[in-house]
Formats: structure tokens, C-alpha cells, sequence
């Protein structure tokens, strides 16, 4: 039955497309419009284009998340998605950095991006380019093993207005509009605002746990041939879905955050080879929970004057970020040369921290700002025409105030891109990287809060074979890491003493039938030296097409089952389907069924020292309005 509508649409596309000589004269061309910014040097990349964001009806980023090789997206005890690495389990991530264009929009404190921009719609979004592998080198970031970086809409291409609607039959619903313009004087703008109502509950002891929210969401982009100013903003109120209770059961409380950034580049000399970046980013907490049975917040505990479990916490955290840079590229004979100097500034301060109705105490360490100056170099050398050589360097100095010491810390990387064949190729990397522990991890570590550097060191390789209507490619990773940082629900972060090791492979596999119909099919598996809480393989097939008005589309998104101490958690099949008619250029009518037969990913919990798991989504219907005028 799984595989009823994927079958049924695949057959509807053999009845009613244009003959099978209709094929495109080159791969997927139309796909590929991120060609002018994909870097294949940054590591290993995976595409969606405007054509697959409409097809496949992804609504908001973590729709792409959710599928994405070598990962898992888990709903946290705060009720928000966050990723997780293949085989385990964290309630907030910092591996992975997101970006909007050229700025990372992950927090300063926990360095994750799940809790306020997360569930960012794409109305707005042209493409994506989603690289695997450390790409920090030339990005000038943080550092990172995934790297997302989202291309927004520009006015050139838009230059009018769009207006979108969606309802779910959870009772969600969601409007934004967007303007953009072409100004005579040669600069252009593009605004977006969103509003958005989520309706979200589960169901655990005969109690609703809720997850209801209020997010909003702006962005604007003025630019010139020269310039790019970027300026956003989203606030969200949530419940605290499970929260810090001890029961599980919150008895009370809400999460109210507020975002803000701008963003700003400049490019000079007539090959735009010049480029200076500044950006500055706001970021305001404001976490209140209650709960009679207590609540366990690893923080407090470490404060002499704790007896015992609070039973109340209100919390006020504002993080700040400065970030400058400026990076210039070359040419000399057949080298590529790059290289840039970033500073970065992050500060972070906690607010009336009350606990237990009277009890005020200050922020949890003196740690509380660091400053980072990093030196990026890399060089692609150009061997023949067929084989290109990749060397990069960074080396970053940590300045960090109170008890915490400054560190340096190196990242090396080398790399090949060989093409002998046409329609075959091959790229490899060795990385030596390094994850250092955000404010957040400080703060939530109860027995060692010095927690050391994580140390990643990993080889990559990934060949590719295409034809004029299929890619088939097959990438393997070998991946080692020293003190990486886990959260222990007992005593917080800490640092493990075993060397973790991870390797396996991703499969994948593409086959275009027509310019309009594409069947996409992923697969991945991946072992690991430590016992597994989340799934380690897994993978989709999707299919999405169009004939005359209608676009359509089939996916089924496929995580493994496993067992963890006394828990068996059952294989996940998280199907959906979706259909839309253009009533006429201007106006579209969707309709996206999601998660269809109830059997999403599950997650892990603990309730008094009892694990037990939950749903990560429930089905749902989407009915969505598209007016372009």
C-alpha cells in the first residue's frame, strides 16, 4: 500500500507525457540555474532548484532537512526539529551551519539555527545548494560538517508581487506576500513578510503535550551591480512542548524569541575579485516553565544554593554577533588563488534568571565572549584540463574571557576533481577540522564545563556517472573524531573519551524522463563504533512531474529501525504525495498530503529515568493559494 501513489503517478506520467524522444539535449539543464554560485571545491553538494522547491511542494526548510543523507531530522523536549548526525540523538545541534545568501543565520550562542529559523518558508527561496563536508575555508565561518546555504528571489528576475496562502487540516495556517522592484537608479529591492499560526500537539499519559506557535518572519534585499544590503527579522511564541519536566508534563510555560541581522557586501575592481562583508546579529531569548514535579535544568544545578529540582525558571539570554571580512581571489597560470581575513565577535548576557519564585541568580560562568580572527587561503592548480588540485588553510585564534583559555586552532584540507571521461568523475578530500563548544555547551555542562575542542579528521570520495538522462553517483566517508561533545541527560555535555568513528556510503540516483518528470532515489548507510539512539540508514524516492496544468509529485522518506537499551523503535515510512493546477499564469491552487499513513520518525525520550518515544510529525493536508500580480 506504501507504494500505491508512487506507482500510480508513475504510470500516469507513461500515459500522458510527451513521447519518451523528448529528452533533454544536455542533464536536467533547467535544474542547474545555481551553476553560477555551486563551488564544487566546497565539498560534496546537493541541489534544489526553484523547479524541485514547486514540484515537490517544500514548504519550509525543514521539509529539505528531513531528507537529507546522513542525517536525522528529530523533534527536541522543546518541540523544535533539530538535525542530528546519523546513529545518535542531540536536543540542539551545532555541526551544520545555515546561511540566507552570504550570511549565517545560526545563533551566536548555541551556534544552531533550528529554533527561530528552522521552519523558514520558502516562498521566498530560489534555490538551494546543501554542501557536505568542511566548507569554512572559503566561507569565512564557523566551522562545520554540513553547510546550507539558501539563494532568496531577486528582483531582476521577479520585479512584481506574489502573495501566498496555505491551511492545513491541523488548523495551521500561513500568509506572506512579496514585492520586489527594478529602481531607475540601478539599485533594486526585494521584501517578503510572512505570518504564520502552527497548530501542533501529541499525545503522551492522557495529556496533550503542546506545541502551538506564532512565528513571523521579514526580509529584505536591496542591491545594486556592486552591493547587497540584507536585512531580517523573525519572532516566534511557542509552548515548551516537553520542556526541562522532570514528568514530561509541562505544567506551565512558553518560548519567545526575537532575531535580527544585517548583512552587507561590497564588491570592487571590475572581475568583483574584491569583497568586504560586515554583518551585525541580535539574538533574545525569553524560556518560562513551571512544573510541581521539577524541572531538570543542568544549568542551576551546579549553584550551591540548589537543593533540589526547581519547580520554576524564567530566563532572559541575549547573544550578539559582529562579523567582518574581506577576501580576494587571483589567477596566476593554471592556479586559482583565494584568500581572505575574518574577524568575528560574539557576546552573550542572561537577564532577571529566576528560580523557584525569589531566587535571582547571575549568568551561569564569566564565559560569556569570544573573539575569533581567522586567515583563509586556498588554491585550486589546474594539472590538465581534466584534473584540478585543492589545497585550503585556515587558522583561527580564539580569545575568550573569563575561566575559559584562548585557543589556535588549524583546519587543512587537500582534494581532487578528475574527469578522464565526459560523463564520468571523481572527487576526493582529506579534512583536518575542529568543532569548539558554543556558550551553550558551557552553560549545560555540569561536571566539566573546560569541555575540549571536538577533533574531526575525515577522507571523502564520491564518483559520478551520467548519461543524457540519468546520474547515478556513489559517495563513501570515513570519519574520525576526538572529545566529541555529547548531551547527557543527567549531567549535561561532556566530552567522550572513546574515539568515535563513522563510516558508510550514500547512494543516489537520478532519471529524467522529460524536461517536465524526474525519479529521484537516495540511499545511505552508515556504521558506527558506539551504540546507536537514531537511525543509521535510510533514504527516499521521489518522483514529481508536470502535464499541461498540473504538477505533481511522490515521495517516500525511508529511516531504519533500531534498538536503544530497552526501546525498540520501529522503521519509519514517511510518504506524501501532492498535486497542483495552474488556474493561469498568475494563479495556482496546491494541494500536499504529508507523513499519509502516521509513520514519521520517531524520537527519544526520558521520563523519571524511563525512556519512551513520541512521533516526530503527524499527517496533515495543505491546501495552498499562489497569486502573482
Amino acid at each position: 500500500m506504501k507504494f500505491v501513489f508512487f506507482s500510480v503517478l508513475l504510470l500516469a506520467d507513461f500515459l500522458f507525457s510527451n513521447s519518451l524522444d523528448n529528452l533533454l539535449q544536455q542533464y536536467d539543464s533547467n535544474n542547474n540555474k545555481s551553476l553560477k554560485t555551486v563551488d564544487e571545491k566546497l565539498g560534496h553538494v546537493f541541489i534544489y532548484s526553484q523547479k524541485d522547491i514547486q514540484q515537490m511542494q517544500y514548504h519550509k526548510l525543514n521539509d529539505i532537512l528531513k531528507e537529507l543523507p546522513l542525517l536525522n531530522l528529530n523533534k527536541n523536549r522543546f518541540g523544535t526539529n533539530n538535525l542530528a548526525i546519523a546513529g545518535s540523538k542531540g536536543n540542539i545541534s551545532g555541526f551544520y551551519r545555515v546561511f540566507i545568501n552570504d550570511h549565517e543565520i545560526s545563533s551566536a550562542y548555541s551556534k544552531n539555527s533550528s529554533n527561530s529559523w528552522g521552519d523558514l518558508p520558502l516562498d521566498f527561496i530560489d534555490y538551494l545548494e546543501i554542501y557536505y563536508g568542511e566548507s569554512s575555508f572559503t566561507t569565512g565561518t564557523e566551522t562545520g560538517i554540513y553547510f546550507i546555504k539558501l539563494y532568496t528571489k531577486k528582483a531582476v528576475k521577479e520585479n512584481g508581487s506574489e502573495v501566498n496562502l496555505k491551511v492545513s487540516s491541523q488548523g495551521s495556517n500561513s500568509q506572506s506576500i512579496m514585492n520586489s522592484k527594478l529602481l531607475e537608479n540601478g539599485w533594486s529591492y526585494l521584501l517578503y513578510l510572512n505570518n504564520e499560526n502552527q497548530k501542533d500537539h501529541t499525545d503522551y499519559k492522557n495529556t496533550k503535550l503542546l506545541n502551538d506557535a506564532k512565528k513571523r518572519y521579514l526580509f529584505l534585499d536591496i542591491s545594486d551591480e556592486n552591493t547587497n544590503i540584507n536585512l531580517a527579522y523573525t519572532d516566534l511564541k511557542k509552548d515548551n512542548y516537553i520542556g526541562f519536566s522532570l514528568d514530561s508534563i509541562p505544567g506551565d510555560g512558553e518560548v519567545l524569541t526575537k532575531d535580527f541581522y544585517i548583512d552587507v557586501s561590497k564588491y570592487f575592481l571590475y572581475d568583483k575579485s574584491l569583497k568586504i562583508n560586515f554583518s551585525v546579529d541580535v539574538n533574545e531569548i525569553d524560556y518560562k516553565e513551571s512544573n510541581a514535579t521539577g524541572l531538570n535544568f543542568i544549568p542551576v544545578l551546579n549553584f550551591p544554593i540548589m537543593n533540589n529540582y526547581p519547580n520554576k525558571i524564567e530566563e532572559d539570554l541575549k547573544s550578539t554577533k559582529f562579523k567582518a571580512g574581506i577576501t580576494k581571489s587571483f589567477e596566476y597560470k593554471n592556479n586559482n588563488f583565494l584568500t581572505g581575513l575574518n574577524f568575528s565577535k560574539k557576546k552573550y548576557n542572561t537577564e532577571n534568571i529566576v528560580i523557584n519564585q525569589n531566587t535571582i541568580i547571575p549568568q551561569y560562568t564569566n564565559f560569556d565572549e569570544e573573539n575569533v580572527l581567522s586567515v583563509i587561503f586556498q588554491n585550486d592548480y589546474k594539472v590538465k584540463d581534466d584534473l584540478i588540485l585543492v589545497a585550503n588553510a585556515k587558522f583561527d585564534e580564539y580569545k575568550r574571557n573569563g575561566f575559559l583559555e584562548n585557543i589556535d586552532e588549524e583546519l587543512y584540507r587537500i582534494g581532487a576533481i578528475y574527469t578522464p571521461f565526459e560523463n564520468f568523475g571523481l572527487k576526493t578530500f582529506y579534512t583536518k577540522s575542529y568543532l569548539p563548544p558554543s556558550f551553550f555547551n558551557i552553560d549545560y555542562s555540569l561536571v566539566n564545563k573546560n569541555l575540549n575542542v571536538q577533533k574531526y579528521k575525515f577522507y571523502t570520495i564520491e564518483t559520478v556517472y551520467t548519461t543524457e538522462k540519468s546520474k547515478f553517483g556513489i559517495t563513501y566517508h570515513n570519519v574520525k573524531i576526538d572529545d566529541f561533545i555529547y548531551f547527557d541527560s543527567n549531567v549535561g555535555f561532556v566530552n567522550i573519551q572513546d574515539k568515535i568513528k563513522t563510516s558508510g556510503l550514500i547512494f543516489s540516483y537520478e532519471y529524467l524522463f522529460s524536461d517536465y518528470n524526474k525519479l529521484q532515489l537516495n540511499y545511505f548507510m552508515t556504521d558506527i563504533n558506539q551504540n546507536i539512539n537514531n537511525s543509521n540508514n535510510g533514504g527516499y524516492i521521489k518522483y514529481m512531474g508536470s502535464y499541461n496544468k498540473f504538477e505533481y509529485f511522490t515521495s517516500l522518506n525511508y529511516r531504519n529501525g533500531y534498538k536503544y537499551l530497552d526501546l525498540t523503535v520501529d522503521s519509519s515510512y514517511d510518504m506524501s504525495f501532492g498535486i497542483a493546477y495552474n488556474i493561469n499564469k498568475n494563479l495556482k491552487l496546491s494541494l500536499k498530503a504529508n507523513n499519509i499513513f502516521n509513520d514519521s520518525t520517531q524520537s527519544i525520550y526520558n521520563d523519571s529515568g524511563n525512556n519512551f518515544t513520541l512521533n516526530d510529525s503527524s499527517s496533515s493536508v495543505t491546501t495552498s493559494l499562489k497569486w502573482l500580480f
